[in-house]
């Protein structure tokens, strides 16, 4: 499996055996489109083939629906249809054997790890799901749903666009609101890449004008004996 599903900025949350953290970037060989569900079709294969390579069942994957808001859903192994309507982002407790999933192709896919419980959360947190504070709303339903603390949180943000390709720097947004949700500024990863600056590796809404794929954040619980 390519070592570019599991960069450097995850090395963190993958150094817990449970977690299967990854991000899968462009993927050079499907053909982008201005049609999201049917690009997001033609990557499919690919995003099952590396679920399975890793132990997970694609059948475990639990997706939103993404709509630009702020609400977040608990999800587990079984229970209501996906992508899970009018959410953008998911939790889960730490024994749940599901795999969390969000598109994203400049805006930012946040990972969020409760180090004490194992439950994990991820969100799709662009322009408007960083104006309204996403990222509180999900640390606040883990705490209020599984009694998750931010302090003991370790949180991830993926590759997104940014200054001087954007006028809002969505990443240092999402930064500061996890540390005034109580996040230890010591336990925020921020990749640092800029989708709009590197078209080989990753997809951009902005820089291609909307003919354009997605990338997909994934946040799993590995399998015993499975390896990154």
């Amino acid at each position: 499996m390519s070592a570019s599903y599991f960069p450097d900025y995850l090395s963190r949350l993958n150094a817990f055996p449970e977690n299967f953290a990854c991000f899968i970037p462009r993927i050079p060989e499907v053909a982008v489109s201005t049609d999201r569900e049917a690009v997001i079709s033609a990557l499919t294969p690919t995003h099952e083939r590396v679920l399975q390579e890793s132990g997970i069942a694609p059948r475990l994957l639990r997706r939103a629906q993404q709509v630009h808001g702020n609400r977040a859903a608990i999800v587990g192994d079984i229970g209501c249809s996906y992508p899970v309507e009018g959410v953008d982002a998911l939790f889960c407790g730490g024994v749940a054997d599901c795999c969390l999933g969000i598109y994203v192709a400049d805006c930012a896919a946040v990972w969020v790890y409760d180090t004490r419980s194992g439950a994990r959360g991820l969100a799709h947190s662009g322009k408007r799901g960083t104006e309204q504070n996403i990222i509180g709303e999900l640390l606040c339903r883990m705490q209020k749903t599984l009694g998750v603390q931010a302090q003991d949180c370790l949180a991830v943000i993926s590759p997104c666009i940014r200054p001087p390709h954007y006028e809002v720097d969505i990443p240092a947004t999402i930064a500061y609101q996890l540390r005034e949700a109580g996040v230890l500024p010591e336990n925020i990863v921020d990749s640092g890449l800029n989708t709009a600056e590197d078209l080989d590796s990753f997809y951009s809404y902005r820089a291609e004008k909307g003919h354009t794929g997605r990338m997909l954040a994934l946040f799993g619980r590995r399998p015993q004996g499975v390896k990154a």
